[in-house]
């Protein structure tokens, strides 16, 4: 009867243990898919010149960082400037851009990477065949009365692309997609067109109240609401999306159990070699300048699978976040994470630790 009994415990230890752990990979592998998509769309509806100075527009900022004009150490300060699709740090550690363990923070600006359905919108405006403002949404919801939208002209000349439409009455870039409160943003007729050429319209939220024009959402890992089965000083890797009628957040966690997040760029300076870069590689970059060395983005998170498991003892004493070279072992990019230290707790040997790595070529910032 004891080795029955023995035999028994055993099995269902083991039956918990791999449930807990499919579970993790479950969730781990929704969370990646949100920002596998966010990596893809970065620079999706931002323009990439401006006819004028537009009014200021406003993100979070801290006295620390600057993930605007991607500057240590600088005031506060607005950043008027043409958006860059990304701004990321090493180890920022600055509250409230305080990424966990000294882990990397992220921050993708398009106009989708907001949750709600009005980023996802986008279309043009002509005119109709009375000459009238017309917007023709593309995507599959249509433009509303209510939605807070931009204007970009694609093309006017040589060099000159992508340029945010501003009111020519009141210098302002929102407006709601309307006929009437597109009259200034509309194209303008030529001698050889009398409807002008179309320009591009992307949704920003379901309303005029608007503080900048894009949507921007960064990932960080969390030390909130950490679910109690984690390993000590892992964290919460979440999706914080800044809303549009404040600078604050819209927080969804996305991966639990995270203990570091390590970003790595590929780029391409125009000699056709492709190097790596940690998180601080964008530093002092333009926004045209990320457009054009940008070609890949990889992210490596370290969690672990599954809760503690006191018979299970992990082999090595640090683990590798980040770009490895051929031989699997020299570290290229990222840091390599020292798990025997007082960190994650006495017992760190006793979880399963992964690294869970995506590599996403951008499609939108061409």
């Amino acid at each position: 009867m004891s080795a029955v009994v023995i035999s028994f415990t055993t099995t269902m230890k083991q039956t918990v243990q791999q449930s807990n752990i499919a579970g993790t990979q479950i969730e781990t592998g929704v969370g990646v898919e949100f920002l596998r998509a966010d990596l893809e769309h970065a620079g999706f509806g931002l323009y990439w010149q401006q006819s004028g100075v537009p009014n200021p527009y406003f993100e979070p900022l801290n006295s620390s960082f600057n993930p605007g004009a991607d500057t240590l150490l600088t005031p506060l300060a607005d950043v008027p400037n043409v958006p860059k699709a990304f701004s990321s740090s090493d180890a920022l550690g600055v509250t409230p851009f305080i990424s966990l363990n000294d882990s990397d923070y992220l921050v993708i600006r398009a106009t989708n990477v907001i949750r709600g359905i009005t980023g996802q919108k986008w279309g043009y405006v002509g005119r109709d065949t009375a000459h009238l403002p017309a917007v023709q949404s593309l995507s599959s919801d249509t433009f509303t009365n209510t939605d807070g939208v931009i204007v970009i002209l694609p093309e006017i000349g040589p060099g000159q692309y992508r340029q945010l439409v501003l009111d020519t009455v009141n210098p302002n870039y929102i407006t709601n997609p309307t006929s009437a409160a597109m009259t200034s943003f509309a194209p303008s007729a030529t001698p050889n067109d009398p409807d002008g050429v179309k320009h591009l319209v992307y949704g920003l939220n379901d309303s005029t109240s608007v503080r900048r024009p894009f949507n921007r959402t960064d990932y960080y890992i969390s030390d909130a609401n950490v679910p109690t089965h984690c390993a000590p000083n892992t964290g919460v890797l979440v999706k914080a999306t800044v809303l549009q009628s404040a600078d604050t957040f819209d927080i969804m966690p996305i991966i639990d159990c995270v203990a570091d997040f390590q970003v790595v760029y590929h780029l391409d300076n125009g000699t056709g070699v492709q190097t790596s870069a940690n998180a601080n590689g964008l530093n002092g970059l333009t926004a045209e300048q990320i457009r054009d060395q940008v070609k890949s983005v990889q992210c490596y998170i370290l969690i672990h699978e599954g809760g503690i498991d006191r018979s299970y003892i992990y082999p090595n004493a640090s683990i590798n976040v980040g770009e490895v070279a051929a031989d699997g072992v020299t570290l290229v990019a990222g840091r390599s994470f020292p798990l025997s230290t007082t960190i994650l707790g006495g017992n760190w040997a006793n979880y399963r630790w992964k690294v869970v790595s995506m590599a996403v070529t951008p499609k939108n910032l061409k």
